[in-house]
């Protein structure tokens, strides 16, 4: 796959992140959504915000599981599996400092002129909104790119996919359909593909 662009995850959870690194090489820095479960409305509201009281100290929730600790983000209702392995309260400053960093990476990333595509999947805590929110989600990313190309995954329907100017809806099995979190490779690449050639045609024109 011919790769000019960098592929950058919108959420809402890690299946996007794996795939971004998957193409793009695992040694890459992660983006600050790529292993979040990120609700379209938050992802929408933190860029809105450039990530204002991104996992602030007062708003983190902590849940600690047998293989794993949840920290949640319940200002935003933002939710992290796999950055940390142990509760409170020693990782709180780290937990600021981590992510603090990913955000200003990612704003930094809006800025410049690196050459990205965006891509976002469907998940359960987006409810009904789907494409509408989607297509909202789109419209913030223009603000900072006005070229801004958004491949948006969505599982409800097995349709070709519907290309609205720099916007693509694209089907995306559920997970519960594939044999693993990690989704079906060949169905990422090949809406990669779509997304490449539409961003390279963009681009040429300019």
């Amino acid at each position: 796959m011919d790769r000019p662009f960098r592929f950058i995850s919108l959420g809402g959870d890690c299946q996007p992140g794996y795939h971004s690194r998957r193409v793009m090489g695992y040694q890459d820095i992660p983006f600050v959504f790529d292993w979040l479960a990120t609700p379209i409305t938050a992802a929408d509201r933190l860029l809105q915000t450039g990530f204002a009281n991104f996992f602030a100290t007062e708003h983190l929730r902590w849940e600690t599981h047998d293989t794993h600790v949840t920290v949640i983000d319940g200002l935003h209702g933002v939710s992290s599996n796999h950055h940390f392995k142990f509760g409170p309260p020693d990782p709180i400053e780290q937990v600021n400092l981590t992510f603090s960093a990913y955000a200003r990476r990612f704003m930094a990333m809006l800025e410049s002129d690196m050459p990205v595509i965006f891509f976002r999947r469907w998940i359960e805590e987006d409810g009904d909104a789907r494409e509408a929110a989607a297509r909202q989600l789109h419209e913030r990313l223009k603000v900072y790119r006005p070229d801004a190309v958004l491949l948006y995954l969505q599982p409800h329907e097995a349709r070709a996919p519907v290309i609205d100017g720099n916007f693509i809806s694209a089907f995306n099995p559920a997970s519960r359909i594939s044999a693993s979190w990690e989704g079906y490779a060949a169905i990422y690449n090949r809406n990669f593909n779509r997304a490449l050639r539409l961003a390279s045609a963009a681009t040429e024109l300019v």
